[in-house]
């Protein structure tokens, strides 16, 4: 293989100066990582801007992919160098109040690159230096570190063959220092990036293949061995992974609104093989609501002039065909039977050979309405709150779909008291994936929140509830627990949400006298989520049924305070009982009983001992009941095996 660098004989020197560098000769192979040591004004600096085409050399040859690009004109080397290279410095060089999408995605908008594709590009180069988790952050608030990786995903995201770094670890501690040299390595002998670094440390050194020192103008080789790449390596490090079924997620709204287990179920879809498309029914921009979305797929929404198209939908033959296959009288039918018409559309553009509706109601009736039309397998799933008011088409859509998902026990079996005349082989109970974990960010330590929490814990009971306030998340429940214990236990309750009963739970805090107990942070953003949950000593999740005898399924932030090893107190829902089983990974009390509630708290304020013991276990069994990887193979099965 032809190296990707090739100069011979290089001369820099620069009026009234000795001369930097007197005939330097340097190739540098694909997927080769090379380090240039020297003392500070010994040139390497300037060696790095002349194999960048940022300086002329005085003389000599430099050919980069093939290319003399000493003979290219001014405008020819800037494209040269936009196409092939990156460049990350000692300084990051971030728009500090812009987000790191934003910071990563300048390069595409200077070079013209579709919206759509923008947003592909970006995660993907954000996972490279593993920080699409951040994508939504701004970049002031992201460590040394971080801000380093941003820039290296900012210089990738071109998907350069070259990459020229100057010092890009001369400000960063140790520990954050080897983090960004293993970046670089996996960068290099995954995707055949050719490296050439500039540096002092020689630990930092150590990481390269090749090491040079710059002596007096010369290139001194101290160290090379070549990592063995394989020939096919190095085409793209950001083109999209070959999916297993060409799947397309189907939702009313994408992201959704509230909460984020639509956003994982798609994660995890798109981490089998089994997801390239995302259609949203509803909504004008993606950008609208992208709160801790960090996929590398683009949302398709019905914009306005899509629905233009819908209206014209309504004129047509195939529209009141499947209109007449319907039970009449179902509001918002005939917007999801028109969505329905203009997703077959795409789909046919796009090749997509399954469809899985996220809601039994628009989503499921669309994605039927999509699959009857191209002759593809369609599937939905089914939560405890579409069963509320069940759409009178659900027989239809179950009659058709390959399978059913159902997120409870508890859905499953009033599913099938619903619809009898479903094969029970077609319902499939798969827990919503887990939202959130302790530890995801290795830069991120927890000692001073740790260490804050245990002299917390010395003075006050620190519990946390988390919810949208309505009457079924029972948060009136606690509020008179917490009266009735009155002096009894030093606590504060943190409440993240907000809802309809807000109003009417403020004024019940201020009647009860429990105004310096309780505090309400409104809806929290996603990513201030594990500060709420590492203050906490214990969760509260005192949801009760509806008059109907209906209830809203197993809590997202329950899962998430489990994960977090949280102690919690649950009521006796249905959904609760699945997996909290009183006195082995929680106390469970009956519903709406304040009374029950305070003696549970009071109980757990006093014996630490059974805090730490129903924390680890509620830690232990929440992974074991919302195994991702595991609980969803069925449902990989089961798509894989309809598609043939």
């Amino acid at each position: 293989m032809a190296p990707v660098i090739i100069a011979k004989g290089l001369h820099k020197a620069y009026a009234g100066f000795a001369p930097v560098l007197r005939g330097v000769d340097i190739e540098v192979q694909a997927g080769e990582l090379v380090a240039i040591m020297g003392p500070s004004g010994c040139g390497k600096s300037t060696m790095l801007h002349v194999l960048g085409m940022l300086h002329a050399p005085d003389k000599g040859e430099l050919t980069i992919l093939g290319t003399d690009v000493l003979t290219l004109k001014r405008e020819q080397v800037a494209a040269f160098r936009r196409g092939n290279m990156g460049f990350v410095m000692q300084a990051s060089n971030l728009f500090d109040h812009s987000t790191v999408f934003e910071n990563v995605e300048f390069p595409l908008i200077y070079e013209r690159v579709p919206p759509q594709e923008r947003w592909e590009r970006v995660i993907r180069a954000l996972d490279l230096v593993r920080l699409s988790s951040r994508v939504h952050y701004r970049s002031n608030r992201l460590s040394g570190g971080e801000q380093q990786r941003v820039a290296i995903a900012r210089a990738m995201v071109n998907n350069p063959r070259i990459l020229l770094a100057d010092e890009p670890t001369g400000a960063l501690d140790a520990h954050t220092s080897r983090l960004i040299m293993e970046n670089f390595r996996n960068l290099c002998h995954t995707g055949g990036v050719a490296l050439v670094m500039v540096t002092h440390d020689p630990k930092m050194a150590e990481y390269c293949d090749t090491i040079y020192t710059l002596e007096e103008g010369l290139l001194v080789c101290r160290k090379h061995e070549l990592f063995q790449m394989s020939q096919e390596k190095g085409v793209s490090l950001l083109a999209p992974p070959v999916p297993v079924v060409k799947g397309a997620l189907v939702a009313e709204y994408f992201p959704e609104a509230s909460g984020r287990y639509l956003i994982e179920e798609a994660r995890l879809l798109y981490s089998k093989g089994l997801l390239s498309r995302i259609y949203a029914i509803r909504g004008s921009s993606f950008l609208g609501n992208p709160e801790g979305y960090a996929l590398p797929l683009a949302v398709r929404r019905l914009s306005l002039s899509e629905h233009l198209i819908l209206f014209c939908g309504f004129f047509s033959g195939r529209y009141w065909k499947l209109r007449s296959m319907l039970p009449s009288g179902k509001s918002g039918q005939t917007r999801a039977l028109l969505a329905g018409l203009r997703l077959a559309t795409w789909i046919q553009e796009e090749g997509i050979r399954f469809l899985y509706a996220s809601g039994a109601h628009t989503p499921a009736t669309a994605a039927w309405v999509a699959a009857s039309l191209t002759n593809l397998p369609f599937a939905f799933d089914v939560r405890a709150t579409d069963l509320r008011r069940p759409s009178r088409d659900l027989a239809v859509k179950a009659e058709h779909a390959v399978f059913i998902r159902c997120d409870t026990e508890v859905t499953k079996n009033q599913l099938r008291d619903l619809l009898p005349e479903v094969p029970e082989e077609k319902l499939i109970l798969t827990r919503d994936p887990l939202t959130l974990c302790p530890g995801e960010d290795s830069e991120s330590p927890q000692t001073a929140v740790e260490d804050e929490k245990e002299d917390a814990q010395n003075a006050f009971l620190q519990m946390a509830a988390v919810g949208t306030l309505d009457e079924q998340k029972g948060i009136d429940v606690i509020v008179k627990a917490i009266a009735n214990l009155g002096g009894a236990v030093p606590l504060l309750l943190r409440i993240a949400g907000q809802g309809k009963c807000h109003s009417r739970l403020t004024r019940l805090v201020r009647r009860l006298g429990v105004g310096e107990k309780i505090s309400f942070l409104g809806q929290l953003p996603f990513e201030n989520m594990p500060d709420l949950y590492s203050r906490a000593d214990v969760f509260i999740a005192a949801g009760c049924s509806a008059h109907d005898g209906s209830s809203g399924g197993f809590p997202t932030a329950l899962a998430e305070a489990m994960a977090f090893g949280l102690p919690v107190i649950v009521s006796n829902l249905p959904e609760h009982c699945e997996i909290v089983r009183d006195r082995e990974n929680g106390l469970v009390v009956p519903q709406n009983d304040p009374t029950a509630l305070a003696a549970a708290i009071r109980e757990l304020y006093g014996d630490k001992n059974l805090r730490l013991i129903l924390g680890k276990a509620a830690q232990k069994s929440i992974h074991e009941a919302l195994d991702g990887d595991g609980a969803w193979r069925c449902i990989e099965e089961r798509i894989a095996h309809c598609v043939g």
